[in-house]
């Protein structure tokens, strides 16, 4: 059976629910998924895997720090199974253009601090996580979205990802990329 990591850096959830919503799509296509969080991964694990679909997500610019180290952990056998990144941000839901092209810079700034070169890569938006955030970080959010013209109501979270997109980008990937092989009944 082939075997597929999922791995994720996540700050408030969202990313952790793309990616359990990609092993939700892989699972019945007959794959042997493991989900990760980075935060908890040992380096080496590649030896076990015949691809890996990475998620992480943008704060500030950045993408989340164990995920860096899981990748620079990780290169080598990364760099030899077909492999996706999926770059998470608010960024890619903005109206305004140049919220979009700065989500790009993150995800392409993210391979070449690494060193990582996935077959395949994708900007997602993210979530606003309102009821999840301290008063501080609520109170930065919410101005922030105020002067994007986004979701200001503070008492509930957005949700902006575009799960049909991500369905179809997934999908897409598993079906050219890797191929589900079948167990072997020994017998």
């Amino acid at each position: 059976m082939t075997k597929l990591l999922i791995a994720y850096g996540t700050t408030e959830g969202h990313t952790r629910k793309i990616s359990e919503f990609i092993a939700d799509i892989a699972r019945p296509a007959g794959y042997e998924v493991v989900l990760m969080d980075s935060t908890a991964a040992t380096p080496g694990p590649g030896q076990d895997y015949d691809a890996a679909i990475l998620a992480a997500s943008v704060h500030e610019g950045k993408h989340q720090s164990a995920m860096t180290h899981f990748v620079k952990d990780n290169l080598s056998w990364l760099n030899r199974v077909p492999s996706v990144f999926l770059s998470v941000s608010l960024g890619v839901a903005a109206a305004d253009p140049k919220s979009k092209a700065e989500a790009e810079v993150n995800l392409h700034h993210f391979l070449a601090e690494t060193g990582w070169q996935p077959v395949r890569t994708r900007c997602v938006a993210g979530a606003l996580r309102y009821t999840r955030y301290n008063y501080f970080k609520r109170l930065l959010m919410r101005l922030i979205a105020q002067h994007n013209k986004g979701d200001t109501d503070t008492s509930r979270d957005y949700e902006y990802t575009d799960w049909e997109d991500l369905r179809r980008f997934v999908s897409s990937f598993l079906d050219e990329c890797v191929p589900v092989r079948q167990a072997t009944v020994h017998g």
